[in-house]
């Protein structure tokens, strides 16, 4: 199981369009409400915060597939950890 995962409900469902879609049968796009995240006890900092040094999400990124960089660029003003 990865280390942080999501149980959500689907809310919405939307039928996607194009030309080049259309060839592979079609597509659709899911608008979800998360109701859990689950972390696992390694992942967490300071009792209440995810550590992004311990985990590493699979970002799909205009048709690649990437990771987080190795080392933290920056915060945001809004980080508190």
């Amino acid at each position: 199981m990865p280390p942080v995962h999501m149980e959500a409900r689907v809310t919405a469902l939307h039928q996607l369009n194009g030309e080049k879609l259309s060839a592979f049968g079609g597509g659709m796009a899911a608008e979800v409400d998360v109701a859990r995240v689950h972390v696992a006890e390694d992942c967490i900092l300071q009792d209440k915060y995810i550590n992004p040094a311990t985990w590493s999400p699979l970002i799909y990124n205009f048709q690649h597939y990437v990771g987080l960089a190795d080392q933290e660029l920056g915060k945001t003003f809004r980080a508190e950890a």
